[in-house]
Parts: structure tokens; C-alpha cells; sequence
């Protein structure tokens, strides 16, 4: 590439790539004070390095070869074109992904359980109030019953006459704030 050995050019992109990680490290480090940032721009300064001791830097730049072999080989028909213009718009998007800030915590949680609401309220009825419990439409009594035993009706709670003590009061509460009716 560029009239030098593929050694050479293994190591001058080997230290442009480890200069970038190194400007990445800093501006980050300079703007944001995070640990996160350190480690990353070190993970990107050492893996160039890496590769040209193991010598797959060479194998890099062979492949960049071939790439430029293969765009001065290739006429540029219209299918090439397509795919070259599919291709950027891809590196574009995949770019513009990389600059959307993190979604975590309670943020996540907030969206969450809007999107948890939205799904509930599209499988109430329209005219079924929010709090109505969910459950199969009625059938009509011409509806056929499925053969096969039917299931158990769902257990219901027991309910006393007997007047509530305080130590009961005090479980209810218990259990209210926690969710447990």
C-alpha cells in the first residue's frame, strides 16, 4: 500500500490506531472523569499493538489490499453501486446509534412499565373500565364447551364475621405495602 512493504504499513496504522485510542482516552477522560473511558481508550490502544506482536496487523493491511485490488479490478455497475450506498448508509446509521445516550436505571424502569400499561390497555375491552380484571370475553350459550375436564374454579379468599383485631389490622397493612391483598 502506498508503495511501502506490508510490514511497514502494518506498523504505521499500527500507530495511527493506538494515537486515536490515545485521543479517545484523553478527550474522554477530559470531559467525562470516568473510569469507563479509561479503560476502553486503554483496550484501544493495546489491541493494534497486540495484533501487529502476533502479527495479524500484517494480515490487516493484506486485506486492505485486497479491498483496493478489488475496487481497481471492479467495474462499477449498478448492483455495486446499491450495495456500496446500502453499506454507508449502515456505517451512518450504526454511527448515529453509537451517539444516542444510554437508556438505564430508572429511566428504563419508567419505559418499561409505560410500554407494560399500553400492552394492559389494548387487551381491555373499549368499554371495560382499567380496574375490571382481565379474563375471557363472555361466550354466548350456544358456544360449545371444549371436551376434557374443565379446570378447578380459582380458590377464594376466606372472609370472617368476626370482627378484626388489631394485630390483623396490622398485617393488612403489612401486606398492602407490599403489594399482597
Amino acid at each position: 500500500m502506498f508503495g511501502m512493504s506490508v510490514h511497514t504499513t502494518a506498523i504505521i496504522l499500527t500507530i495511527v490506531l493506538a494515537v486515536i485510542g490515545l485521543a479517545y482516552l484523553l478527550f474522554g477522560w477530559l470531559r467525562k472523569r470516568s473510569w469507563r473511558v479509561m479503560w476502553r481508550g486503554a483496550g484501544f490502544i493495546l489491541i493494534p499493538v497486540g495484533l501487529l506482536i502476533m502479527g495479524l496487523m500484517r494480515k490487516v493491511v493484506d486485506g486492505i489490499n485486497a479491498v483496493v485490488d478489488w475496487a481497481n479490478a471492479t467495474y462499477m455497475t449498478t448492483w455495486v453501486m446499491i450495495g456500496l450506498i446500502v453499506a454507508g448508509i449502515g456505517l451512518v446509521v450504526y454511527l448515529i446509534g453509537s451517539f444516542v445516550p444510554h437508556v438505564s436505571g430508572e429511566e428504563a424502569n419508567k419505559r418499561r412499565a409505560e410500554i407494560r400499561e399500553r400492552k394492559m390497555a389494548a387487551l381491555r375491552a373499549p368499554g371495560q373500565p382499567a380496574s375490571a380484571p382481565l379474563g375471557p370475553a363472555p361466550t354466548s350459550q350456544t358456544a360449545k364447551l371444549p371436551d376434557g375436564p374443565t379446570p378447578p374454579p380459582s380458590p377464594r379468599p376466606v372472609t370472617s364475621s368476626a370482627p378484626a383485631t388489631p394485630d390483623d389490622k396490622e398485617i393488612d397493612d403489612i401486606l398492602k405495602r407490599h403489594g399482597i391483598n
